[in-house]
C-alpha cells in the first residue's frame, strides 16, 4: 500500500476517534445551567476532574438572572463542579459539588437564593413520556424567603376550599417526584402550607400539553413573600410569569380624624378608620392604577401609584385631616437568619415632626428618622421573648415609648410605627411576618 494511499485512510477513519476520546458532542452529556438566583445577577459554572487544583475556564459563562443556558457537551465522567458569580474566581465559588455525567444524559442545574443563602438543585431531563393524554408535572420550591407552599392545578375559578392540593408542603431544595395529570388548561394557584386564603400566585391558565414533562419552579420576590414561577419543559426553553399581584396595606398617622378611608383601584385598603391605624395587607393587580383617599368625608387628592410584581407596600397617611400627606414604602419582609429578627422604624408622629431613633435592649436599631419615613431593616436583633423596645426623640434624647418583655420571634419581620406627639406618643410594634 503506499504511503499517500495509507496517508487517506487514516484521515478518514481517525478524527470519529480522536472525538470522542475528547468529548465532542457524539456521547456527551449535555448539561445547561438556570439562574433563578436574585441575588446573584450573573453566575458561571465550571467541571473539573482535577481535584487538586481549582479549575480556570467556566464551561458555561455569564448567566443572567432569569435566563438559562443553552446545553454544553460535557464528556462523560466524574466532576468537581464550581458555581461562581461571574467574574470572580473559581478559588471563591459559591458551591461546589461533585457529579458523574453519564454518556448522552441531559441535566439543568438551578441555582437559587439571595445573597448569603445560595443553593442548588438539578434537574435530570430524560424521563419517559406519560401516557398518551397525559403529562408529567414536578415542582421545584428554589425560593428560601416563601417558606413551604402548596400547589395546585384546577379548573377556572373553581374555590380551594374543598380542594387537595397536587403538590403539599413543598420546601425549598429539591424537585418533588412527578405526578401524572390529564393534559389540558388549569388555573395554577400557589399558598403557604395549609393556608387556602394564603395565595401568593395565581396564574388563571397554564396548558399541559399531552406527554409533556415539565418542571414548575417556585422563585422569590422583591417583597419576600409573594412568589414568582419559572415553567422548565424537559430539554425545551423556559417560560417566567410573574407575579400578577403586589401587596399594600395603608397605614394611618394623622394628628386628627375620625375616619379615613383608602383604596387602590378597587381594592380596599381601610374603611372608617380612626387617626392612627394599621392596616392588613391586601392583594392589588400590579401595574399602574389610581389612589383614593378620602379624611372625614373629604377627597384627598393622591397621585396614581404604579406597584411592582411581588413587591410588598406600606402606603403611609400623615399630617392633619387639614393638611393630609402621604408616602409610598416598599416593604422587605425577607425573614432574616434564624436566632434572629428584622426590626425598623416608621415614623408617623405627625403631632411633634422631630425625627426618631429606636433601639431593641439598649442597641440602636435606627437613627433620626424623619417624620414620614422609615429606617432600613436592622437583621441583627437577636430575637427574645424578653425584649425592650425604646423609641426616642433624636433632637432631644427624651424616651417616647418604651416597651418591655417585647417578643421578637426567630425569623419574623417587624415594623415598630410610632404615632402621635411628644407628649402623647402611641407606639404599636407590629409583626409583617
Amino acid at each position: 500500500m503506499s504511503i499517500v494511499r495509507r496517508g487517506l485512510l487514516l484521515a478518514i477513519f481517525l478524527p470519529p476517534l480522536l472525538l470522542a476520546g475528547c468529548g465532542g458532542s457524539g456521547g456527551d452529556a449535555e448539561v445547561r445551567l438556570l439562574n433563578a438566583s436574585t441575588g446573584y445577577s450573573a453566575l458561571d459554572l465550571y467541571f473539573t476532574t482535577d481535584t487538586s487544583n481549582v479549575p480556570g475556564t467556566p464551561q458555561i459563562d455569564d448567566v443572567a438572572t432569569g435566563a438559562v443556558s443553552s446545553y454544553t457537551g460535557i464528556g462523560p465522567a466524574s466532576y468537581e463542579e464550581y458555581f461562581v458569580s461571574h467574574g470572580v474566581s473559581s478559588s471563591n465559588a459559591l458551591e461546589t459539588t461533585k457529579e458523574t455525567l453519564s454518556k448522552n444524559e441531559h441535566r439543568t442545574f438551578i441555582a437559587y437564593g439571595d445573597q448569603g443563602s445560595f443553593g442548588m438543585a438539578e434537574i435530570n431531563e430524560d424521563q419517559n413520556a406519560p401516557n398518551s393524554g397525559y403529562a408529567y408535572v414536578q415542582v421545584l420550591n428554589a425560593d428560601t424567603d416563601a417558606g413551604a407552599v402548596d400547589v395546585y392545578l384546577t379548573s377556572s375559578g373553581i374555590s380551594l376550599n374543598n380542594v387537595s392540593p397536587n403538590f403539599g408542603d413543598v420546601a425549598a431544595g429539591s424537585p418533588t417526584g412527578y405526578t401524572s395529570i390529564a393534559d389540558g388548561t388549569y388555573e395554577l394557584r400557589i399558598t403557604g402550607t395549609g393556608k387556602k386564603s394564603d395565595l401568593r400566585f395565581s396564574l388563571p391558565s397554564l396548558t399541559l400539553s399531552d406527554k409533556e414533562i415539565i418542571t414548575l419552579i417556585v422563585t422569590e420576590t422583591p417583597g419576600g413573600y409573594l412568589v414568582n414561577v419559572m415553567a422548565l419543559p424537559q430539554q425545551g426553553s423556559l417560560t417566567t410569569y410573574a407575579n400578577p399581584y403586589a401587596r399594600v396595606r395603608a397605614v394611618i398617622g394623622l394628628s386628627s380624624a375620625t375616619s379615613v378611608a383608602a383604596a387602590v383601584g378597587s381594592t380596599t385598603l381601610l374603611s372608617g378608620a380612626p387617626k392612627t391605624a394599621v392596616g392588613t395587607y391586601q392583594l392589588v393587580p400590579v401595574g399602574t392604577d389610581s389612589v383614593t383617599l378620602t379624611v372625614d368625608g373629604t377627597t384627598v387628592s393622591v397621585p396614581d401609584e404604579t406597584l411592582a410584581a411581588g413587591q410588598d407596600y406600606t402606603f403611609l397617611v400623615y399630617g392633619s385631616s387639614g393638611s393630609v400627606r402621604e408616602s409610598w414604602i416598599e416593604d422587605n419582609n425577607i425573614p432574616p437568619a434564624s436566632g434572629y429578627s428584622s426590626v425598623r422604624l416608621v415614623n408617623a408622629m405627625s403631632a411633634s415632626g422631630d425625627p426618631i431613633s429606636l433601639s431593641v435592649d439598649f442597641e440602636p436599631v435606627a437613627t433620626d428618622v424623619a417624620l414620614g419615613n422609615a429606617s432600613s431593616y436592622d437583621t441583627s436583633v437577636v430575637s427574645t421573648s424578653t425584649g425592650t423596645v425604646t423609641a426616642t426623640d433624636y433632637s432631644t434624647s427624651a424616651t417616647l415609648y418604651s416597651q418591655t418583655s417585647a417578643t421578637l420571634d426567630s425569623g419574623a419581620v417587624y415594623t415598630m410605627f410610632m404615632f402621635g406627639s411628644a407628649s402623647s406618643p402611641i407606639g404599636e410594634l407590629s409583626k409583617d411576618r
